[in-house]
């Protein structure tokens, strides 16, 4: 079976402590096939790995809607 899962790094803007970086890191882990593996409020990255399941623009939204910018 074919492993087809990716890392994805992304620049958020708006998170300004460790509660930014967990809202973001619950966001992301609702969408099937996405899991933070980092995020960094401090350098404003979150490094997500998925698979094809979870698109770029739906782990976008869903940083989105918790109020942060990319």
């Amino acid at each position: 079976m074919e492993n087809n899962s990716m890392e994805t790094t992304l620049k958020v803007f708006g998170m300004h402590c460790a509660s930014c970086a967990m809202l973001i890191e619950d966001a992301i882990s609702e969408i099937p096939g996405a899991r933070a593996l980092s995020v960094d409020h401090v350098g404003g990255t979150v490094l997500v790995n998925h698979d094809s399941e979870a698109t770029l623009e739906a782990i976008r939204q869903a940083i989105q809607s918790e109020g942060f910018t990319l």
